[in-house]
């Protein structure tokens, strides 16, 4: 039996997203697809399957990040999809031992700074959206360029909050790793 449940979740919350696909497969509830805000589960073994989460150091369509994928499957792991061309969903049965995809804290650091580009990247972009139709709006006085910037400006904010999340668990993780040493 297939169930498709729809799910928001922001890049900033990939542990969150994490946590459920867990919880989903404790339930016996497998990932089998997915893609945006759109899971597609398999009934199965309750407990069977630990999902993991990774941002790809290059895309999932790169020699690199096919080769990483391939390294994955070698260990035993399944991969299950990848949306964005970045977004790499794992799992690995429960039976086979433990599955984390970050070896230390470093690894986890990296991850979350891969994180931060992308979500600074995207701001810029919303940004200069946003400058561009006030610009828009300025020459032709067009309330559909005004709304389109409030968007933006909206959209701005929203990646900021994440960026500012993403930076916190950054400044957590090296505090960490600072008192391991």
């Amino acid at each position: 039996m297939r169930k498709v449940m729809h799910r928001l979740f922001m890049a900033w919350q990939h542990e969150k997203e994490e946590a459920w696909l867990n919880e989903m497969a404790e339930t016996g509830w497998n990932l089998v697809d997915t893609s945006l805000c759109r899971y597609v589960f398999e009934e199965g073994t309750p407990g069977e399957y630990q999902y993991r989460l990774e941002l790809l150091e290059h895309g999932a369509k790169s020699q690199e990040g096919m080769d990483y994928i391939q390294f994955m499957e070698d260990t035993g792991v399944e991969h299950i999809a990848t949306w964005f061309n970045g977004w790499a969903y794992f799992r690995k049965k429960v039976a086979d031992g433990p599955f984390e995809v970050f070896s230390d804290i470093d690894s986890r650091i990296k991850h979350f700074r891969r994180i931060e580009r992308v979500l600074t990247v995207a701001l810029l972009l919303e940004l200069f959206a946003g400058v561009l139709q006030v610009a828009q709006y300025v020459e032709t006085h067009a309330a559909l360029s005004l709304g389109v910037a409030v968007f933006a400006a909206v959209l701005a904010a929203f990646i900021l909050f994440g960026l500012v999340r993403i930076r916190m668990q950054l400044r957590r993780w090296k505090k960490e790793r600072n008192i391991r040493e």
